[in-house]
């Protein structure tokens, strides 16, 4: 009898081990993985907000296919304006309005494994940069007489506006909206906000299985280590105190870690990524005023 309990008790212990192989292998591939048809279907148009752009298709250095807005500058100026996690163009409708609408040209950009663009794969950022180099070359060619450009991001790609930055010395300004400092730093509330796992044990087991997936270390997504970077380039950090997607105190180290012109924007009741919403009048001031300030 106690040997087939232990047997039973043995039985049971590796059922769950499996179990737990099984589900955080299937979150990590999720996690990383955004096909086609998994897709959010757009139902926003820029017509909508009166927004003058027009859609424009590029292909990154792999051929894949990425898809825009563009929007011509009068001011001579432009704007990047970069979307988060599983997320599209239409996620920053309200940004580009407010930027056209004070002059500024802007290019919503787009990049693999998002909206109806090519590619499969979430790399955060690392792969992602070329696309973000694509689509700087396309302002190059279409751009007026300036060489004045700033980039903004929400959420991964405040993430990916920062990394983006630091490598491009030709990029003038940032805005980061409840961009992450790191992954490594945010896993934790990531893992739990996506997946709807507790952190523990979880967090961990996902974060390794997708270090194996993605063939790359996640220390090597660190937006704090590029904020120290941008000496030369000023930066705007939001953060919300209520941030439920990425750490609260994420705010604050890529802002510590910048070392040039910095501001910071904290509201401790303000949700991920809700400023535009919540703080409209002052998110629009707020915006404008700091790349007048940079690329004017």
């Amino acid at each position: 009898m106690l040997k087939r309990s232990k047997y039973s008790l043995l039985g049971l212990i590796f059922i769950l081990i499996i179990g737990f192989v099984w589900v955080t292998y299937d979150q990590a591939y999720k996690l990383v993985h955004h096909p086609l048809h998994k897709r959010k279907v757009v139902t926003k148009t820029p017509q909508q907000l009166a927004l003058q752009v027009r859609e424009v298709e590029i292909k990154n250095p792999q051929g894949m296919r990425l898809f825009g807005y563009y929007g011509a500058a009068k001011n001579g100026a432009w704007i990047m304006l970069q979307h988060g996690y599983k997320a599209n163009r239409s996620q920053l409708f309200e940004e580009a309005k407010i930027l056209q609408d004070a002059g500024f040209g802007v290019l919503i950009t787009s990049v693999r494994a998002h909206d109806q663009n090519d590619g499969e794969q979430i790399t955060f950022g690392v792969q992602e940069m070329a696309d973000l180099q694509a689509w700087y070359e396309f302002i190059l060619v279409h751009k007026e007489a300036s060489d004045k450009v700033g980039i903004l991001g929400n959420s991964m790609g405040a993430a990916m506006a920062i990394e983006y930055a630091a490598s491009n010395p030709n990029i003038s300004a940032v805005v980061s909206v409840s961009g992450f400092s790191s992954l490594q730093d945010t896993i934790n509330v990531s893992v739990e906000h996506f997946t709807g796992l507790p952190a523990f044990p979880f967090a961990p087991a996902i974060a390794s299985w997708a270090e194996w997936i993605l063939n790359m270390p996640i220390e090597q997504v660190d937006a704090t280590k590029a904020a120290a970077k941008l000496c030369q380039t000023p930066i705007l950090v939001m953060q919300g105190g209520a941030d439920t997607v990425v750490s609260v105190a994420s705010g604050e180290w890529i802002y510590k870690a910048a070392c040039g012109a910095k501001e910071f924007w904290f509201e401790e009741h303000l949700g991920h990524a809700k400023f535009d919403r919540d703080r409209p009048q002052e998110f629009a001031q707020r915006i404008s005023q700091f790349f007048g300030r940079y690329l004017l």
